[in-house]
């Protein structure tokens, strides 16, 4: 009886011994199973962290300036928004004389040339006497008198010439306006209409506006082309007749939702972009450009309205970006 008392003792303590080993041999298991969660946690501080460092995806490079810099930089910045574009249409044309300011002057009876009193290029006032001439019927002498004020553009006559009263030997010309004719082809027809606003210029300096007044019914048959006229003021007499010119027509306006100032515009490495002001931070914003005016540029992506960029001396942030680009090796 004492014998299995005493077994039945040492069976309870051998199981409780193997309980024993089998508790404290997982302990090391639970402490493996934590390191993995803590190193999960890490990665994504991590991850946060390059989250935060990455650039936008169209964001081709970015300065950083210190605050001395930007005030010397003398930065312009401006908001992304919507604005009125106008739509344009760039012609060709030529400057021809205002027909209907135009004057022949001729005889009103044929006879000898007895004195001229004008010469090409001088200007006259209506009514100025420009020859006299001796009637070859009365043996009278009058007067030939301009028409109109303007400058003789054509001189036919000379002292002791015949000069018959169906010949002009005097054009006087107002230059005051001119004709500029343009050459619209059939793809752009329906887009042009009288009364439209037209800005010429000529020699990239001179410039000057005027309306469609005329559209031609009939085409040329060898430019396969549909002329426009507009009328322009020329009181500096700088459009001169038969010189050729450049028009931009204004055909419509649009509403554009994003929008940025021409001068914010500069070219990267070959890509349009936006210096977009974040801070003392400033990233070129890679865009892509729709319809523009002289004072606005339709933005169709890599801005959005709200976004603030810099409109004036963007070109400082340009060169410095460039500062900033490693040199290649030789």
């Amino acid at each position: 009886m004492n014998k299995q008392i005493f077994l039945l003792i040492a069976f309870v303590g051998l199981l409780t011994l193997a309980r024993t080993g089998i508790s404290a041999s997982d302990q090391p298991q639970t402490k493996q199973e934590r390191s993995p969660r803590s190193k999960d946690r890490i990665e994504d501080l991590d991850s946060g962290r390059n989250i935060k460092a990455k650039a936008v995806p169209n964001e081709i490079g970015r300065v950083e300036l210190s605050e001395k810099k930007i005030q010397n930089a003398n930065l312009d910045v401006e908001t992304a928004g919507p604005a009125k574009i106008g739509m344009t249409l760039e012609l060709t044309g030529k400057i021809a004389l205002n027909e209907d300011a135009v004057a022949n002057v001729s005889p009103r009876y044929t006879g000898v040339v007895k004195a001229v009193y004008k010469r090409l290029g001088d200007q006259v006032q209506k009514g100025e006497a420009l020859a006299t001439i001796e009637s070859s019927e009365s043996l009278r002498e009058y007067q030939v008198n301009s028409e109109i004020s303007g400058m003789v553009i054509k001189k036919e006559v000379t002292v002791g010439e015949l000069a018959r009263d169906e010949k002009p030997i005097f054009t006087v010309a107002n230059l005051s306006t001119v004709w500029v004719d343009f050459s619209v082809f059939p793809q752009d027809f329906k887009r042009v209409k009288p009364g439209q606003l037209v800005e010429i210029t000529y020699a990239d300096h001179l410039s000057a506006r005027g309306k469609i007044s005329y559209i031609a019914p009939v085409g040329s048959e060898n430019t396969q082309s549909m002329l426009a006229r507009a009328v322009v003021q020329n009181p500096d007499g700088l459009l001169l007749p038969g010189l050729f010119v450049t028009g931009r027509l204004f055909v419509e306006e649009i509403d554009a939702p994003v929008a940025v100032l021409a001068s914010a515009i500069q070219t990267v490495d070959g890509k349009t972009v936006v210096f977009v002001a974040d801070g003392a931070i400033f990233q070129a914003r890679r865009v892509e450009l729709g319809t523009r005016d002289n004072s606005y540029v339709q933005v169709l992506s890599g801005l959005r309205a709200g976004n603030r960029y810099v409109a004036a001396n963007s070109f400082l942030l340009k060169a410095e970006l460039g500062k900033n680009e490693p040199e290649e090796s030789e």
